[in-house]
């Protein structure tokens, strides 16, 4: 195969920077001197290969900042950056000896020339023999790879045939070469894949839901070895409530109520559509989940308490396995009270001492998480080997717990019949709400954001979420799209839970969430969570909060240059 020489190569490169994207070209760096080149090879033991020295004396890098000259993922380096990163990885690997994660993971001789975001490069193999001066992919914990391109000069040149075409470059992954304000861009082009079948629907089909009459409530008396045989689970109070208010509130599906024991709970689908048992006793209704679902137990989770607390009081109790994470949780008028782990001494913010709540609590242990002012977040230590807690001391804190629960609360511990059947159904995880997190709109785009009128506001959102939606497979869902035209409308519609609409972004973000299934499916269904997020928060944010997430979740990549018009137009 011929190859262009990669002088010529470098400045075709040039040429198309400076005629498409000046900001860009202006970054690149003089170049490097022959006698430093020189210096670098050296101290690195290596020979650079001509291509390797032909590219340093063209130019030296480039200069960091807003548009930048990058490849496609990778950022290049300088020479000063290529000698300090390929001695600290010879050094690193170099401990090792022949020590590697496994045969051809590294060598000495590759000397790393661009670098991804994360620790992930490109190198130059500067190995005497046929492969010299060859390009390869160093991936962590997969190793490096040859195979795409034979030289530097390919590599240059695939870059400028992608430039001057417009056409998508794979380095790791796909990129399409954008121009935006001057700048050259590399925007990430994902594969187009087929439509997954819904993992819900197989999930009944292998475990079908047989409705049956409910059942009245067990009034047995707790047993006197509890929690014996309760090593994991999560029991959920709400005042004044009935069963079937409490399963409402939970997100249940009303087609899968029925009478369960507790080993009906565990099917096939019972991680996609976690089963709670109910039951009432003395003013309190109460809800028992032993098997986790995709986003832990629903009854510890904020969403779900802020729901079940509306207009009462709730509280919780969990626990994992038999030595794991005890934690309580209360609830008033949907506004957290107090929360308390036997892991983490940290107080949410906003909220009461939970030992003063709860006398009686077990204190926390040198071990516990606890806030670090310094680093601004949460610190925890390991116990030694041999300083955990045993399942007789585990059980102790539980029962501790349990304990100051009952003094506070006045609830039961255990409720009765929890051995015997109880009303029950299968959960619908309620919408995450991704507590205060924000995406703003990208920088460039603020001043004509901050110009525009609400209303175009309101239209440019309603384009955007639109052509998002059709991009991820969103809007093969009926009730996206009935929703869409109405993201233009003085009033929105805003969106609950409970409504059509809310129901299928449930099982969107359910699906997204379940791990058995293979990986391109997969990121179909992390995709159009995404979306679903950020369709939740076009119906219930102010639009220029909103509108961040929606455009930087954008798949097409000329995605910018229709927003920007978008904002310009009257």
């Amino acid at each position: 195969m011929h190859v262009t020489p990669i002088e010529e190569t470098l400045r075709r490169i040039d040429s198309w920077l400076a005629a498409h994207a000046p900001r860009t070209y202006a970054s690149l760096r003089p170049p490097a001197e022959p006698e430093t080149i020189s210096a670098g090879a050296a101290e690195l033991g290596v020979e650079f290969p001509a291509d390797l020295v032909a590219y340093l004396r063209h130019h030296d890098g480039v200069s960091p900042g807003a548009g930048s000259f990058s490849f496609p993922g990778h950022q290049p380096y300088t020479l000063a950056e290529i000698v300090a990163s390929s001695r600290m990885h010879h050094e690193l690997w170099g401990r090792h000896g022949e020590d590697l994660p496994f045969e051809g993971y590294w060598h000495q001789d590759f000397v790393i020339f661009a670098r991804t975001s994360s620790v992930d490069a490109l190198v130059v193999d500067c190995r005497r023999g046929e492969s010299f001066g060859a390009v390869g992919q160093h991936v962590e914990s997969e190793g490096t790879r040859f195979g795409n391109w034979e030289s530097l000069a390919a590599f240059s040149e695939q870059i400028a045939d992608s430039l001057e075409g417009g056409t998508a470059m794979t380095a790791g992954l796909p990129y399409v070469p954008v121009v935006d304000d001057g700048m050259l861009l590399w925007e990430f082009t994902p594969e187009p894949r087929s439509e997954p079948q819904s993992l819900l629907d197989l999930a009944s089909a292998a475990d079908p839901i047989v409705a049956a009459p409910r059942r009245p409530t067990s009034r047995a008396a707790p047993t006197k070895n509890w929690p014996s045989g309760y090593n994991s689970f999560c029991l959920t109070f709400a005042q004044g409530l009935d069963e079937a208010e409490l399963l409402r509130r939970f997100g249940a599906l009303p087609e899968t109520r029925r009478p369960r024991g507790r080993r009906k709970t565990r099917s096939g689908n019972s991680v996609l559509l976690p089963a709670v048992r109910v039951g009432t006793h003395d003013g309190w209704a109460f809800g028992i989940q032993e098997e986790a679902g995709v986003y832990g137990f629903e009854g510890a989770r904020e969403e779900v308490l802020r729901r079940v607390s509306c207009s009462t009081r709730a509280v919780s109790v969990s626990c994992w396995g038999g030595i794991g994470s005890i934690a309580v949780s209360l609830f008033d008028n949907s506004e957290p009270v107090t929360r308390y782990d036997t892991r983490s001494a940290v107080v949410p913010d906003g909220t009461r001492d939970p030992f003063e709540v709860f006398p009686g609590l077990p204190f926390h242990d040198k071990w516990a998480a606890r806030w670090d002012p310094d680093q601004q977040c949460a610190v925890s230590v390991v116990p030694p080997l041999g300083r955990e807690s045993t399942p007789e001391q585990w059980r102790e804190q539980l029962l501790a717990v349990c304990g100051a629960v009952v003094r506070g609360c006045g609830i039961p511990l255990p409720p009765p019949g929890l051995n015997g059947e109880l009303d029950s159904a299968q959960i619908l995880p309620l919408l995450p709400t991704d507590g205060n997190q924000r995406v703003p709109v990208p920088d460039q785009f603020a001043a004509l954001v901050d110009a525009a009128t609400p209303e175009h506001l309101r239209r440019v959102l309603a384009a955007q979420m639109t052509s998002l939606a059709a991009e991820t497979g969103l809007d093969t869902y009926d009730e996206v799209t009935d929703i869409l035209p109405l993201l233009s409308e003085g009033n929105r519609p805003g969106l609950t839970d409970d409504s059509a609409l809310g129901l299928r972004l449930r099982r969107v973000h359910v699906e997204s969430r379940a791990t058995r299934h293979v990986h391109s499916d997969q990121v179909v269904r992390q995709d159009r969570a995404m979306a679903a997020r950020a369709l939740a928060d076009a119906l219930t944010l102010p639009v220029h909060e909103a509108l961040g997430l929606v455009v930087v979740l954008r798949h097409d990549p000329q995605w910018r240059r229709e927003f920007r018009k978008q904002l310009a137009e009257d």
